[in-house]
């Protein structure tokens, strides 16, 4: 039975691991990436550091089956005045290709659903790239509306 907790000091391993899984599929499938996938194992330790000190905006999501890590959300909370009030972004979803096609994903994204009401939100968005039709079939068949936006990016190089 598949279920959900938030991220704690102990789950920075299987985060890392799972996050890195994650960018190499994604760098596969499209070069917009920055190199992300580069990130030396410290340094993605570093970026789970950062995360759970933004704990009131930043909540990782580890979901389990029988006790194995099989995916992971990267959530933020941020505000909308679109939406009257809180919102919850869905950065990074993403579960072991092992674990897709058997209801996992439909199921922790009910669980991210309930998980935002509880935090008080009024929306929940995320973006798909256009090079995964899966990941957007998916989100699609689940109730979520293709919104005919572009997503910009300026990354910003980091201060020495």
């Amino acid at each position: 039975m598949l279920r959900y907790r938030i991220c704690d000091q102990r789950d920075c391993s299987v985060w890392v691991e799972l996050n890195r899984a994650f960018m190499r599929e994604e760098v596969n499938d499209n070069e917009f990436w920055n190199e992300a996938d580069k990130l030396t194992i410290n340094e993605f330790r570093e970026l789970f550091a950062e995360g759970m000190e933004a704990n009131e905006h930043v909540k990782f999501l580890l979901f389990e089956e029988d006790e194995e890590p099989v995916g992971f959300a990267n959530l933020m909370i941020s505000f909308s005045v679109w939406s009257h009030g809180k919102v919850m972004i869905i950065d990074d979803f993403y579960f072991r290709p092992g674990e897709r096609g058997r209801g996992n994903g439909r199921v922790a994204m009910q669980m991210i659903e309930e998980y935002a009401k509880e935090q008080g939100c009024r929306r929940i968005q995320l973006h798909a790239e256009t090079t995964n039709p899966d990941a957007i079939e998916f989100y699609k068949a689940i109730g979520y509306m293709l919104a005919d936006m572009k997503f910009c990016v300026k990354y910003l190089e980091k201060e020495v």
